[in-house]
């Protein structure tokens, strides 16, 4: 079972930066859950990479695109089940 996940920064600049990892919290929902809360709530996305630790401030994020997210992972309030029409140029 393939378990990567994909996620595009689209950053405000106009650039973008694709990055594939495995999963990271697994058998437990409500780790998961606060894992992403956490993520959400801290002013920097972290992610380490081929022994380099990369930091981005969310105020330089346009936005993210993440793939492979069990509904239960979203936050509160989150659209489920849309479509996208059209994406930001």
């Amino acid at each position: 079972m393939n378990d990567e996940k994909q996620l595009i920064i689209h950053f405000n600049n106009g650039t973008k930066m694709e990055v594939s990892f495995p999963t990271q919290i697994k058998n437990s929902l409500g780790a998961l859950v606060e894992s992403l809360k956490k993520m959400l709530e801290a002013d920097k996305l972290v992610i380490e990479a081929e022994a380099r630790l990369i930091v981005i401030p969310w105020s330089s994020v346009k936005y993210v695109e993440a793939s492979a997210v069990t509904a239960a992972a979203l936050p509160f309030g989150t659209i489920k089940g849309a479509r996208i029409v059209q994406l930001p140029p």
